[in-house]
C-alpha cells in the first residue's frame, strides 16, 4: 500500500532502565523525551541518602534531586549514583512543538535512474537510520540520496529510533498502448447471462426511487444490436412505474483502464438514467465500503446536466459530501454518446486519477488525496469494481416524475460496453 507517515511523539515515555546492578539502582525511567520548559520526577530505587544526580549536558537538562528540567534543544544523559554504581536515563529534549525530526519534501517525483538529496534536520546528536519501503523501486542512502530504480511508490523513513518521518517517493511509470479486454457489443436476441445479473426488486434504489426494476421483455430486452431498458407507467407490485436494472457483480470486474459505454438516455421529467460501477466486494463490505464511480447520470428535469460523482466511506451521498462534478451540454437526449471514465494508477506524482469523458472530451477529474493515499475510507478506487446499468424513474436526484413522458416509450439504449487496458513497460 502506498501510504505516508508522519510519527512525531511529543511525549513518549520508555519504561526501562540501564544500570550498572540492577539490585542496586533502578530509575523509573531509562528514556525521557521532553519539550523546553518541562519538568520531569525521576523516582530512583532504592532511595537511600547520599544519591548523586548529574547530567551529561547541563545546557539542555538539569537535574536536582531526581527533578529534571528541560532548558534546551538537544540531548543528555541523566544519571543517579551511589558510590560507584549507577543508574541512567536518556532524554531529548525538543522545542515547542515537540519535533526533533524533520524530512523534506512530502512528495519525490522522479524518474528512472534519477537521484534526489533530501534535505532533513535532527534535533539530536545521535546515529540516524534510513529505510525505502520498496528497494525495487528506489534505495536511499545512509545520507539521504534516493535513486530511482523502477516505476511505482515507496516511502523513505528517517528515523533517530525514537521518533520516525516518512516521505513518498514516486518513480514515474510507463505504459503501453490501450487493447480491449472485453466488450458487450448486445448482439444476439438475449441478454448474456455470463456477463450480467438482471435485478428484480422494488426498493426504490436506496434513493427513493419510484419504480420496479424486473426482468420482464416490457422492461429489458436486446433490439437491434442494442440493450434496451424501457420505463413504463403501470401498476406493478404496488409501484406505479417500471422498469429495469442489470449488473456485473462477480462476472465481470476491473481495476483501472478504460470504461466507456455507447448510450441514449431518454427524454421527460422523472427520468434518471445512469452508468455506474461499485466495488466487487460489496458484498462483503457494503456501500460506502466498496466504493462507487458514478461514470455519468443524467435526469430528465435538467436535460443539459451531465453529472459525474464518487462515494466513499469517508465521503458519500448519504453525509451529502461526495466528490462530484457537473457539465451541462447540447443534445444529450436522444442522441448517442459515448461516456466513459479513464481511470488511472499513480498517474500524477504517484497518485491515482478518475477522469470522466463524453465523446473522449475530459470533462471532469478526481485525485486520490496525497495525505491519505489507497486508505479504503478516502479512496476505495484501488480494487476491481464491476459495472451498473439501469434507468429509475423519481426519486432523490430524478425528482418529479411529469406522467406525460410516457405517451411515447420512454427508452435508454445501450449500443456497447467496452473496457480497454493498457500493460506498464518495465
Amino acid at each position: 500500500m502506498k501510504k505516508i507517515v508522519l510519527l512525531l511523539s511529543a511525549a513518549v515515555l520508555f519504561v526501562a532502565c540501564t544500570t550498572t546492578n540492577v539490585t542496586l539502582l533502578k530509575l523509573s525511567a531509562s528514556s525521557l523525551q521532553m519539550k523546553v520548559g518541562e519538568m520531569e520526577i525521576l523516582d530512583v530505587e532504592p532511595n537511600e541518602a547520599g544519591i548523586e544526580w548529574t547530567s551529561s549536558d547541563n545546557n539542555v537538562v538539569t537535574v536536582e534531586k531526581g527533578i529534571v528540567t528541560a532548558v534546551g534543544v538537544g540531548f543528555s544523559t541523566v544519571r543517579a549514583f551511589l558510590g560507584k554504581d549507577y543508574a541512567e536515563c536518556q532524554v531529548y529534549v525538543t522545542g515547542a512543538n515537540g519535533e526533533s525530526l524533520s524530512l523534506t519534501p512530502a512528495i519525490v517525483p522522479l524518474k528512472k535512474g534519477e537521484t534526489y538529496q533530501y534535505t532533513y534536520t535532527s534535533t539530536y546528536d545521535v546515529p540516524l537510520t534510513w529505510e525505502s519501503s520498496d528497494t525495487e523501486v528506489a534505495t536511499v542512502s545512509d545520507k539521504g540520496v534516493v535513486t530511482a530504480l523502477k516505476g511505482g511508490n515507496t516511502i523513505i523513513t528517517l528515523s533517530n529510533g525514537l521518533e520516525s518521518v516518512s516521505s513518498r517517493v514516486a518513480v514515474e511509470r510507463t505504459w503501453g498502448e490501450y487493447s480491449l479486454v472485453w466488450s458487450d457489443e448486445f448482439d444476439g436476441t438475449t441478454l448474456n447471462a455470463d456477463n450480467w445479473s438482471v435485478e428484480v426488486n422494488g426498493n426504490g434504489g436506496g434513493n427513493q426511487e419510484k419504480q420496479y426494476y424486473t426482468d420482464r421483455q416490457e422492461n429489458l430486452r436486446i433490439e437491434d444490436g442494442c440493450l434496451i431498458i424501457e420505463a413504463r407507467k403501470e401498476d406493478y407490485n404496488n409501484r406505479e412505474y417500471t422498469s429495469a436494472r442489470i449488473n456485473s457483480r462477480e462476472k465481470r470486474y476491473f481495476k483501472y483502464g478504460k470504461i466507456e459505454a455507447r448510450m441514449m438516455f431518454p427524454k421527460g421529467g422523472g427520468t434518471w438514467p445512469a452508468f455506474w460501477m461499485m466495488g466487487n466486494d460489496y458484498k462483503k463490505v457494503g456501500w460506502p465500503k466498496c466504493g462507487e464511480i458514478d461514470i455519468i447520470e443524467h435526469v430528465g428535469n435538467q436535460p443539459r446536466m451531465a453529472s459525474f460523482a464518487l462515494h466513499t466511506p469517508d465521503k458519500n451521498g448519504t453525509k451529502g459530501n461526495n466528490w462530484s462534478s457537473r457539465s451541462y451540454l447540447d443534445n444529450l437526449e436522444e442522441e448517442y454518446h459515448v461516456y466513459g471514465i479513464e481511470w488511472l494508477e499513480d498517474d500524477f506524482n504517484g497518485l491515482d486519477r478518475i477522469y470522466f469523458t463524453i465523446d473522449g472530451e475530459q470533462l471532469a477529474m478526481a485525485q486520490e488525496n496525497a495525505e491519505h493515499v489507497d486508505e479504503n475510507a478516502y479512496w476505495p478506487f484501488n480494487k476491481e469494481h464491476f459495472i451498473i446499468l439501469n434507468l429509475a424513474i423519481g426519486g432523490t436526484m430524478g425528482g418529479n416524475v411529469d406522467d406525460a413522458i410516457f405517451d411515447n416509450p420512454v427508452l435508454m439504449k445501450v449500443d456497447w460496453v467496452r473496457v480497454y487496458q493498457r500493460q506498464e513497460i518495465e
